[in-house]
């Protein structure tokens, strides 16, 4: 078979297991996503001859995104904030002209791409459609194939034994906020913080998963962002495409840094009010938004930059060693993003005050009391089993202690500053090859049994 067949062979392959994939998400879901794929390829052949019709096409499907998503509808079909990110890069970039010639094959394979049409990452069209087309050359490679079986655990891990497990203290904090002392609502705004990553991350760290077997290597979407030491620093690490989408076809267009200071100062809260509403309708999520937008300005009046270039410039050096000033920008970075992500998850924003007030000032009416209905939401089976063989069972505060093993575990993998595509690399590189494997076995044989009682992720609803 010679290339060009090959190359076509693989790209219907990949068309036909995304929609094999998608099709469990419900006729609902199917159909809006097939509406959106048949207007968007008469808009991509418009725009390829005739050059026109970007305007409308973007309209078009920030229309069909607001249409779901702000209507009242009681189900948003799935992914449907991702695919429609897509889109409009896709559309973009081939009125830019950087996509040379368009091809029905080509885009199908790119929109429809399985690994990342539910939660992303929003990957470039160039970059993935070159990697693609190489896949007719390449041959099975054993490494790529463990390397990306490591990363599938590692990401199930994240999201079944710890993500699942840290939102059930989370549901229970939330759904019972007048009740939490002072330091359940600390615990249950960290635990949301924890929770959200290892949701979103385990998802992504699946998908690349997915994709190092193939033979494809996905953009990075996380990059320790816990460990950033102040609000731009994150998002140069939190859902890092989803950073470069808005700074690219948002940012940019508006005038980004080239009209003057005040002029970039408020083309930053636009992205970020942005990011708020479309993540979410309601009051909390422009407030969430808002909240990183307001410090992202702040940060930018403290680096004084004049220029986009700036930013890098004057940014935090990442690889510069933990001191203890560092140490301290990390601390208040984060209770800065956990204070915002309480707006994030909470159903009202008078929930989301009380919260902050309880953990900002409740001390002095609970004391350090630590519900034990609380610390029950964190009881993993298969601890406790471990456990009732040993005298803990008759301990006094036994009740807590899964409780503190897995907010210490969360913490240590988190704040370590390593990411699971770090942890993959020095997988591959080590010669224990026998204790490689029987770690995959045990974290996905632990995870898969788990799998009954397993949540949706949580950027599906986004």
């Amino acid at each position: 078979m010679d290339k060009k067949s090959a190359d076509k062979a693989i790209r219907l392959w990949i068309i036909a297991m995304s929609a094999l994939f998608f099709v469990f998400f419900g006729m609902r879901s199917i159909c809006v996503f097939a509406l959106s794929i048949v207007v968007n390829t008469i808009f991509a052949k418009i725009i390829s001859e005739k050059n026109k019709g970007l305007p409308i096409a973007v309209v078009f499907n920030v229309s069909l995104l607001c249409a779901f998503k702000y209507s009242g509808n009681p189900v948003m079909p799935v992914a449907i904030s991702f695919y429609t990110f897509q889109q409009i890069a896709f559309l973009t970039e081939l009125k830019r002209g950087n996509i040379k010639d368009f091809s029905l094959l080509n885009y199908l394979s790119y929109i429809l791409f399985f690994p990342k049409i539910l939660q992303g990452p929003l990957s470039e069209y160039d970059n993935l459609n070159r990697q693609i087309a190489s896949l007719s050359e390449k041959k099975i490679n054993s490494e790529g194939i463990m390397d990306g079986l490591y990363l599938f655990a590692l990401g199930l891990f994240k999201k079944v034994l710890l993500s699942d497990i840290l939102g059930k203290a989370v549901d229970f904090g939330y759904g019972n906020v007048a009740s939490l002392t002072a330091l359940d609502a600390v615990i249950v705004a960290i635990s949301y913080s924890f929770q959200l990553y290892f949701d979103f991350s385990g998802y992504c760290d699946m998908a690349e998963g997915v994709c190092r077997m193939m033979g494809i290597e996905l953009q990075m979407n996380f990059n320790a962002p816990y460990i950033a030491r102040n609000i731009s620093d994150f998002w140069d690490r939190w859902h890092i495409t989803l950073t470069k989408f808005f700074t690219k076809y948002v940012y940019i267009p508006l005038g980004g840094s080239r009209r003057g200071v005040l002029r970039t100062y408020l083309n930053i809260l636009i992205v970020f009010f942005i990011s708020g509403i479309w993540h979410g309708k309601g009051l909390t999520f422009i407030i969430w938004g808002m909240m990183h937008g307001v410090m992202m300005v702040i940060t930018r009046i403290k680096a004084h930059p004049s220029t986009d270039k700036d930013k890098s410039k004057n940014g935090p050096d990442k690889n510069k060693p933990f001191g203890a000033i560092n140490v301290i920008k990390t601390a208040l970075t984060f209770i800065y993003v956990t204070a915002a992500w309480v707006f994030f998850r909470a159903p009202s924003v008078n929930d989301a005050a009380l919260i902050l007030k309880k953990c900002a000032t409740g001390i002095g009416q609970y004391g350090l009391h630590i519900s034990i209905e609380l610390a029950e939401c964190f009881q993993l089976d298969e601890l406790w089993y471990v456990f009732k063989v040993t005298p803990i069972p008759s301990w006094n505060k036994s009740g807590y202690l899964c409780m503190w093993i897995i907010l210490v575990v969360s913490a240590l993998f988190i704040f370590s500053g390593k990411t699971a595509r770090n942890m993959a690399d020095k997988f591959a590189q080590g010669n224990n090859g026998i204790l490689k494997t029987v770690f995959i076995s045990i974290i996905f044989v632990w995870s898969v049994l788990s799998l009954g009682g397993v949540s949706t992720f949580l950027y599906v609803n986004f």
